[in-house]
């Protein structure tokens, strides 16, 4: 009689909150992937409604289900303060990064105003999320690529004690 396989365990992976509104932030994910995925999957945040399928009730799944998380606050939205609000309900590790030149998507909150004008306002965790200003965040430079991979890892160290499977992931060398 053959041997029975134990069924596939499924890969650790972590899950990236952030704004679809900030392209740059694509350039964040892409460094996630350089650091994390030789060890782990990376999971963003949806960023389309599905037909017949919840948003909501697919980003909590992956909230529930990662390993550790990455939130960029960049734009300060309410849906990323939501996603993070929702790690720390269930006590999920978190990396939170803030791009160096980072601004409130004051934009998004008035699209239907005719002719608005806001001047672009720096995103400050002490004032405009206090309950998080103990919170320590890094912050990564759009600009800086291979800077940005090394603060991303040094973030992932940091959390070595907190991350279940956790992966002694070497030091990315770039150049």
């Amino acid at each position: 009689m053959p041997k029975r396989r134990a069924p596939k365990q499924a890969r650790p992976y972590c899950f990236v909150g952030y704004s679809t509104r900030e392209p740059h932030v694509a350039l964040l994910v892409e460094c996630l992937k350089i650091v994390f995925t030789p060890h782990f999957d990376v999971k963003i945040t949806p960023s389309a409604l599905v037909s017949g399928a919840s948003q909501r009730d697919e980003i909590a799944q992956l909230v529930a289900n990662c390993a550790f998380a990455v939130v960029a606050i960049d734009g300060l939205r309410p849906n990323v303060v939501w996603e993070y609000g929702a790690l720390h309900a269930h006590d999920k590790p978190v990396i939170l990064l803030k791009e160096a030149d980072a601004r409130v998507d004051i934009d998004s909150y008035y699209q239907d105003a005719a002719n608005l004008t806001a001047a672009p306002v720096k995103i400050n965790l002490d004032t405009q999320l206090s309950d998080v200003k103990d919170v320590n965040y890094a912050i990564w430079n759009r600009f800086s690529i291979a800077t940005t991979v090394g603060i991303i890892w040094s973030e992932y160290v940091k959390k070595k004690d907190e991350i279940a499977g956790y992966v002694d992931i070497p030091e990315p060398k770039l150049w």
